[in-house]
């Protein structure tokens, strides 16, 4: 597998593009030429210069500081929302396939009820009932996106789980613990990889989406989606301001999803060639 990627450009490309980019926003302090959080109405709307590389915005404050700071918030929620995705679904996803019977009938039933409303519109309707804050904001990405992921591992689940190997270890007299997540888990591990690169720019956009409608990472902390919703406020007299944080919303989401088709035909080069 480590061969195929690394002949894969796409996949090398993209993690590395990716990891210099998470790497710039773990060293932000470092990297950032200015305090991100600075005011100076006098130096508002500043022109590019070395002080200040992309300008400044309407408070005088350094836009490229803000943008490196604002990898933070941005990829890090990103991450932290499909790691909890990724972990309700795949329990809920691989029990439903392997147990069946009335284990299967209730966890289905309850996705059917979660993906028959519009995704959203429950995330507002989560974030509107918990309240504004950055913890609610990834609660509510969580509560509606497990669903749809518990639907797909449980299809994969079923697809192993009359497998030779499978059999075998229930002969044996394995607990189902040890078939769980020593045989049933690395074998859909190479879906789950596909499905979180693909879903990782929906969770950016989505974040993106509430922070820049005030629901999700507040001011005046850095945050890209927050820096646009700043931006439109001035857009009449500084539209120049928006391209940053919009360009690299765009950038960061399309790396994701060609990492992700990359990630396919890596982990599975048949299914590709057919």
């Amino acid at each position: 597998m480590t061969k195929r990627f690394l002949q894969n450009r796409a996949a090398v490309f993209t993690s590395a593009l990716l990891l210099v980019v998470a790497c710039i926003g773990i060293f932000a302090p470092i990297i950032a030429p200015n305090d991100p959080y600075e005011t100076n109405i006098i130096n508002k709307f500043a022109e590019y210069s070395l002080q200040y590389p992309l300008g400044t915005d309407q408070l005088g404050r350094c836009v490229l500081s803000r943008m490196i700071y604002g990898i933070r918030p941005t990829l890090g929620l990103a991450t932290l929302t499909m790691l909890g995705t990724i972990g309700i679904g795949a329990l809920l996803g691989i029990m439903a396939g392997y147990f069946r019977g009335i284990v299967e009938e209730v966890i289905m039933r309850v996705v059917d009820v979660m993906l028959s409303f519009p995704s959203q519109i429950m995330v507002f309707a989560v974030v509107a009932l918990l309240g504004i804050n950055v913890q609610n904001v990834i609660i509510a990405n969580v509560f509606i996106k497990w669903a749809w992921y518990a639907r797909m591992i449980r299809t994969g689940v079923l697809q192993y789980r009359d497998r030779n190997f499978v059999q075998f270890s229930r002969c044996v007299g394995m607990p189902e613990r040890f078939i769980l997540f020593r045989h049933l888990l690395p074998s859909i591990t190479s879906d789950l990889v596909v499905l979180a690169s693909l879903d990782i720019g929906w969770a950016i956009i989505n974040i993106s989406t509430l922070s820049f409608l005030g629901l999700g990472v507040q001011a005046p902390t850095p945050e890209w989606g927050a820096m646009l919703n700043e931006a439109k406020e001035v857009l009449t007299s500084n539209p120049v301001q928006m391209i940053a944080p919009g360009v690299a919303i765009v950038v960061l989401v399309c790396c994701f999803n060609l990492l992700g088709d990359a990630m396919r035909d890596v982990l599975d080069p048949k299914e590709v060639k057919q």
